[in-house]
């Protein structure tokens, strides 16, 4: 019979637990993500404990075997001898910043270098020489303090004023030491167990990230990281727009990679992978999809990939085929362009998921020519859906309107954002921006100046005419929204007949 796994709560001194840390009783292990708090962030958290607002529980975890830890600080991997009592599973972020801030460190990273403002009683990282300002690693020292506030009693004129700041910086070292935080501890369970736990007591239902749980069960002492590999093609991307893709999303490439499907792996499905050696191959299969998209489908940034999913595919297509053919390259992009417009991937289940990628499979194993069974799209006359970045249609939108432009114009295709004409996010007044200067241009264009002759101005791409704008300068806006609709419908039916894509034509 399986033993029950163990959880119990306490309350602990935040000085307990920085004494604990410091001995190495209670560590971070490898597969917690690195310490990504903000400097606002810093300070938000000292001011809660200022106030006595509630900064939540910790969650510590027994380890049932030895692992890799890294510094509470700097997040390199340490070579400690000592097996800690407990590995910090939740809370990683709120305990690093209390000890680095409270802590006398040399070569700080500079969220840790916080001040409390004795006249304000704010915590900030930008500060004065004023005695007014002191260092929250000073104040948490009694002793340090006492110096300081005998130096501070020396300096200020007013003998009043002098009184309250220093019974200002005693309130705060008598908060910091006494300050309690409750602790849930979790024993006789693995690591799997734990993440499983974590996931559910987290008020965010997440759990541990995937990367980092493969970086725990795969890492051999002195070989580099896998979250670094990670990285480093995070970094590869930023030429194409995309360095902020989630380590999750990357992993999903290396599933892929592997002909194992995301939705159905494990992290232990990889262990046996040769990272170090595979890791040059699986980089060159993204970097050549995430091109393919850049160059071929407009896909100028990440936030202008409709699905994930695409990008999945296409990695695990350029693993297959390292030559693509000119009928592959357009094929490539008909499957793009429909699983946008019609938002394929829109319903997120498995089994629609399943279904699409099976078929794809087919197409990349030459048993299909197709990669889907295409049906006759019918263009969509409503238009009524938020003009924004985060879905799918809009993207679609941008796309289109990137596309006529690049037909139009002899120099690179550039993309700078969105601009609405007008409050809400109507698409109708909506415009794809190409360069810095287009928000600008388009207000001036709409609102106030002399209208240009209609040789002057490039239409191309913003789904706009001379006609379109009259109308909206002379206030028809019913005119002006079925006209701007009628163009923005013709720019992204051009877009799917490029690759011969059957579109229903009323």
């Amino acid at each position: 019979m399986k033993s029950r796994i163990n959880i119990k709560s306490e309350r602990e001194f935040f000085r307990e637990v920085f004494d604990k840390i410091v001995k190495g009783e209670y560590a971070v292990p490898i597969f917690q993500r690195d310490f990504v708090w903000s400097a606002k962030q810093v300070e938000e958290f000292f001011d809660s404990i200022w106030r006595g607002y509630p900064i939540g529980s910790i969650l510590l975890w027994q380890p049932d075997t030895d692992m890799p830890i890294k510094d509470i600080l700097t997040d390199d991997i340490t070579d400690s001898k000592m097996r800690p009592s407990y590995f910090v599973l939740d809370g990683r972020q709120r305990l690093s910043a209390f000890f680095g801030c409270v802590s006398n460190r040399k070569n700080k990273r500079k969220e840790f270098n916080l001040f409390f403002n004795l006249e304000t009683e704010k915590f900030t990282h930008i500060h004065t020489d004023s005695p007014l300002y002191i260092n929250v690693a000073d104040v948490y020292d009694t002793f340090v303090l006492l110096d300081k506030l005998n130096d501070l009693g020396n300096i200020i004129d007013c003998l009043q004023k002098s009184r309250q700041y220093i019974e200002k910086a005693k309130l705060l070292n008598s908060i910091l030491q006494g300050y309690t935080v409750s602790e849930v501890n979790i024993n006789n369970c693995s690591l799997k167990e734990a993440e499983v736990v974590f996931s559910r007591i987290n008020s965010k239902g997440t759990g541990i990230s995937k990367t980092y749980m493969l970086q725990a069960m795969s890492y051999k002492k002195g070989e580099e990281l896998f979250t670094n590999r990670i990285k480093e093609i995070q970094d590869a991307l930023a030429v194409y727009g995309f360095k902020s893709i989630s380590n999750e999303d990357l992993l999903k490439c290396f599933y892929k990679y592997a002909d194992k499907y995301f939705y159905d792996a494990k992290p232990e499905d990889l262990e046996q992978m040769d990272f170090k050696g595979q890791t040059p191959q699986i980089k060159n299969c993204i970097l050549r999809s995430v091109a393919f998209l850049h160059d071929e489908c407009y896909v100028l940034e990440l936030r202008l990939l409709p699905y994930i999913n695409q990008l999945l595919a296409m990695t695990w297509f350029f693993k297959e085929h390292q030559v693509v053919t000119e009928e592959q390259r357009i094929e490539l992009k008909r499957w793009f362009y429909y699983t946008s417009y019609c938002q394929t991937f829109l319903n997120g289940s498995l089994k629609n998921i399943r279904k699409v990628f099976r078929r794809f499979e087919s197409y990349v194993k030459g048993i299909e020519t197709t990669a889907f069974d295409y049906e006759q799209i019918k263009m969509d006359s409503s238009y009524h859906f938020t003009f924004n970045l985060r879905n799918a249609r809009t993207d679609f939108v941008v796309l289109a309107c990137l596309h006529e432009r690049a037909k139009n114009s002899q120099s690179p295709v550039t993309f700078s954002g969105i601009y609405n004409l007008k409050d809400g996010k109507d698409p109708i007044y909506g415009f794809t921006c190409f360069g810095e200067g287009d928000k600008q241009y388009l207000g001036q264009l709409f609102h106030g100046i002399p209208l240009f002759e209609a040789s002057e101005i490039n239409y191309s791409g913003y789904a706009l005419d001379k006609k379109t704008v009259d109308l909206y300068r002379a206030d028809d806006m019913k005119g002006y929204e079925q006209l701007r609709k009628s163009n923005l419908i013709n720019i992204e039916r051009r877009m799917l007949l490029s690759v011969a894509l059957p579109v229903q034509i009323s």
